[in-house]
């Protein structure tokens, strides 16, 4: 259970780096979709403010919209994978500790209920819902 201690905290550390990655993503789409919104709104009025993309936006506006949606959407599906990530990061810290306290049943049950949900809790020894009943 010594190797599979250490495969877990490597795991957990290459989940923290891709949770780093989404909050970057996720302060870049928050920064883009304020920006083109922004923009949208002025271009709305009739008066285009930046010196680059006149020719495709000035005359419509609604591809600002468009593109604020798409950079909204990306943040928001940043913010999801990075609450996917915490929880897979608890999760993996709470079956390091119940490995170093050499409960090793927990431990594995704990990992594999993404994989089998929660039949894995329940105590049949391999007998089959059907079969119990």
């Amino acid at each position: 259970m010594g190797t599979l201690n250490s495969l877990i905290g490597r795991h957990r550390a290459q989940i923290k780096e891709r949770s780093r990655r989404s909050r970057y993503i996720l302060l870049l789409a928050i920064m883009a979709t304020l920006t083109c919104f922004a923009t949208f709104i002025s271009a709305l009025s009739g008066d285009y403010p930046l010196p680059i993309g006149a020719e495709i936006f000035a005359g419509k506006p609604e591809r600002l919209l468009g593109a604020t949606n798409f950079f909204m959407m990306t943040a928001i599906g940043a913010a999801l994978r990075m609450w996917r990530f915490r929880q897979m990061r608890v999760k993996l810290m709470i079956a390091e500790a119940f490995i170093r306290e050499d409960d090793q049943d927990t431990a594995m049950k704990l990992l594999l209920e993404p994989v089998f949900g929660d039949e894995v809790w329940d105590e049949t020894d391999g007998q089959t819902i059907s079969a119990r009943a």
